[in-house]
């Protein structure tokens, strides 16, 4: 049996083919394949900006290990506890680019992830983590024009 593929075009513009069976598990990617696109690299699917292509060959790691039958619960585990081992910065990516792409079972492992990493953090040690500023700065306040609730007299 012959297998189907299908063509994508990544946020760099890349052009990448892959199998029809696995790339479905994407629901925006099987929207368009009923929408006729990604028959031909005349023709491919245009992947949202998010999905670059580290982050759709991992989305396409998690989907070839689900797609394939009878792995056992311990199994599935396993394979989601080492494959959501990365650093935070590729885990929020990864977390957006599956967004992207309405992989919503990919959504909640990579939010469940980083949430542990937060897990009983302070807001400043949130905000180092995911190199957040301070939104709160006098900096903001000291203007003597600020209209803020907390400053507005």
């Amino acid at each position: 049996m012959m297998k189907s593929y299908v063509w994508l075009q990544t946020s760099d513009g890349s052009i990448q083919q892959v199998e029809q069976e696995v790339a479905i598990f994407c629901p925006f990617i099987c929207n368009e394949i009923h929408s006729g696109m990604g028959s031909s690299k005349n023709y491919p699917i245009i992947l949202p900006p998010r999905v670059n292509p580290p982050m759709l060959s991992l989305i396409f790691d998690y989907c070839r290990f689900h797609q394939a039958p009878g792995h056992s619960n311990k199994e599935r585990k396993s394979f989601e506890e080492k494959f959501v081992r990365m650093d935070t910065k590729r885990l929020c990516e990864l977390t957006s680019a599956a967004d992207s792409l309405q992989l919503k079972p990919l959504v909640d492992l990579t939010s469940r992830a980083l949430a542990r990493v937060i897990e009983g953090k302070s807001p400043e040690e949130i905000r180092e983590i995911f190199h957040l500023p301070d939104d709160l700065t006098e900096v903001s306040c000291a203007s003597n024009q600020c209209t803020c609730s907390v400053c507005f007299f």
